[in-house]
């Protein structure tokens, strides 16, 4: 990813942590960011670096991260993105795991070295002992070659050490600069640990050296024998849900073509999800993989230490006719053997660590899945028993069909045509992307030996001969699909090694057009009335309810007059009294007031923005209430 499209994914974890703080919800920072970018591998979110102008795409992205992902973190969808972050981790960056180790041991030590490089000068022999006493345990330390605080250890380095730097030597190197120090330090470390690997050779020293070449056999015996039988327990369930999920679905024949239909077998409870089970399966056949590579990393370590040791036995060797009935050698002759045996031992510790890292590897793969599936998952979905067919069987059973393509962009191989088929990349891993397709995610494995279909320099191989035929009379499109699928289940992008495909066509946010179904169509001709109904205009029409409201009070006050009638003594029309009239006068009256209320001024007071080293901030509502 680019800085711009790091910078945007760095802002959604981060505000996917902040929401998940107040829910308690714990989740790995690092994981989120690989799960963000698996998930944003799909344009249809509508994320991209213009961050600040989606937000409502950002908030909804969150939302789901956390309603449909974080809160059920044991969901074999979730676990499943576990596994493949915990490898991408692990497994493929084993380089980085042994340097690290030896960023560890040097960072532990770099307070015994700091205490060698204070020491500028010697004053008395008291001094040069302390000085070497430090040499020593940094040197014993650093190469693994022992304890120092065992004297036999100690003395055995002491004297190897002075037989290469005397005292006049010593006081050299406390006057040096720390660079020089380092460097001296170094050549030491690695003259003085080539020293002793002889001297154990020849049974003239050695002490506390473990005897690494039969520990290391020991070790790759034991790691090997635990991942097979790890492999062999996932196999049998990889087995077990291959065969539930195949027997749920039933090809029929429409007028559309072949189609795949549900059918829950018998032995199905209420309880039972045919959608639970597939990302289960997804989740052991990743698991699958993974103890397979294991398994390979492990012959390569065998292979590997096989090919130290003999290294080490040459040199060993080359030493002991270079010093053999010799009194004086040349430092220049003798000193890189040493340096070059010391070094490959530590290429033979290097793979030590590694089968320590692989165990680690299993027994974590072995936690996972104890989250995800358990015997009471399966007893509350299925009564009885299955019995399972194992990948040879169940290939058995199509091994006498035979594919062919009527598609002339599709080719159909035999297994036989091909040299090596061991090494023919088949696409989606081997399974069935017919079978992927219509059941939308489950992996039913594919059978080679009814032939491989080629469709642009790509292999596919298929289940049975109905879903070739189908996968054949439009092979881009069932591509497409499998990566439209992938975007709606996330773990099947690294799965099925999906991800530059899926970059490739990230501008495309629909890659399969839903086809709507043919209708028939015909011209028609339709009269109306010009005037059904007859105008009218109502010139009591108001349109502000404000003008209703004042006429109802109107009424209502009206409603309540009462029209009385009197008569007086004196009839006063009959009076000769002259009165005077005034003429009516214009004046004009306002209904309606215009009026305004104030309501309290937002306030607001972010908390946390300055002191803290964190991003747990909160904002606090200031704002005065109405009744005040």
């Amino acid at each position: 990813m680019s800085e711009e499209e790091n910078a945007y994914v760095r802002n959604i974890v981060k505000e996917i942590l902040r929401e998940c703080f107040p829910k308690k919800i714990k989740v790995n920072k690092n994981f989120l960011i690989y799960l963000t970018k698996v998930l944003l591998i799909n344009p249809n979110w509508g994320i991209n670096d213009d961050f600040f102008n989606q937000r409502q795409n950002v908030q909804v992205f969150v939302k789901y991260v956390i309603d449909e992902l974080l809160v059920n973190p044991y969901h074999p969808t979730m676990v499943t993105l576990k596994i493949q972050f915990y490898f991408s981790c692990n497994l493929e960056h084993m380089g980085y795991a042994i340097e690290m180790n030896h960023y560890d041991l040097r960072k532990k030590l770099s307070k015994l070295k700091e205490d060698i490089f204070i020491i500028n000068t010697i004053q008395d022999k008291e001094e040069m002992d302390k000085l070497l006493k430090k040499i020593v345990y940094y040197i014993t330390l650093i190469s693994g070659l022992g304890d120092p605080t065992n004297n036999k250890v100690f003395e055995e380095v002491l004297f190897a050490l002075k037989s290469i730097l005397d005292d006049e030597e010593l006081k050299e190197f406390a006057t040096t600069s720390n660079s020089t120090k380092q460097a001296s330090l170094e050549h030491f470390t690695r003259v003085v640990a080539g020293i002793r690997l002889f001297n154990k050779y020849c049974d003239k020293g050695g002490e506390g050296i473990a005897n690494l070449p039969n520990l290391i056999r020991k070790a790759v015996n034991i790691i090997r024998q635990r991942a097979e039988m790890t492999l062999l327990l996932v196999m049998e369930r990889v087995n077990l849900l291959t065969t539930i999920v195949d027997k749920c679905y039933t090809i029929k024949t429409t007028s559309k073509g072949l189609h795949v239909d549900i059918v829950l077998p018998k032995e199905c409870l209420p309880n039972f999800s045919i959608n639970y089970m597939t990302d289960l399966l997804i989740f052991f056949r990743q698991y699958e993989l993974i103890m397979r590579k294991l398994i390979e990393e492990i012959e390569v370590i065998s292979t590997r230490s096989e090919f130290v040791l003999k290294s080490i036995d040459k040199y060993l060797e080359k030493i002991h006719d270079t010093v053999f009935m010799r009194l004086a050698i040349p430092v220049g002759v003798v000193f890189p053997l040493f340096e070059e045996l010391s070094d490959t031992w530590t290429h033979l510790q290097d793979q030590v660590i590694l089968l320590t890292r692989f165990s680690q590897i299993i027994s974590n793969l072995e936690m996972y899945a104890r989250q995800v599936y358990n015997e009471e998952i399966l007893g509350e979905q299925l009564s009885m028993d299955y019995y399972a067919l194992t990948d040879a069987e169940r290939l058995e059973l199509t091994a006498h069909n035979t594919i062919d393509s009527n598609n002339p962009n599709v080719s159909v191989y035999s297994i036989e045509s091909f040299k090596s088929f061991d090494a023919v990349k088949l696409e989606y891993l081997g399974f069935c992307p017919w079978k992927l397709v219509e059941t939308k995610g489950a992996l039913i494995p594919g059978n080679p030996s009814m032939g491989v279909a080629r469709y642009q320099e790509k292999n596919y191989v298929f289940s049975t001969v109905e879903a070739s035929q189908e996968f054949c009379k439009n092979p881009e499109l069932y591509v497409n699909y499998i990566l439209d699928l992938a975007r709606e289940k996330p773990q099947l992008i690294h799965f099925l090694q999906l991800k530059e495909e899926l970059e490739k066509v990230y501008s495309i946010e629909k890659l399969v057009q839903s086809k709507s179904d043919l209708k028939m169509c015909e011209d028609k001709a339709v009269g109306t009335d010009d005037h059904v109904v007859e105008k009218h205009i109502s010139p009591t029409y108001k349109w502000n309810i404000w003008d209703y409201k004042r006429h109802i009070l109107n009424m209502t006050n009206i409603a309540g007059y009462v029209t009385v009638s009197v008569q007086s003594d004196k009839v006063f029309s009959k009076a000769a009294l002259h009165t005077q009239t005034y003429c009516t006068k214009e004046v004009g009256t306002n209904t309606v007031r215009d009026n305004y209320t104030n309501v309290p001024k937002p306030s607001t007071f972010i908390y946390g923005l300055r002191g803290r080293k964190d991003d747990k901030q909160f904002l606090i509502d200031m704002t005065e209430p109405i009744s005040k």
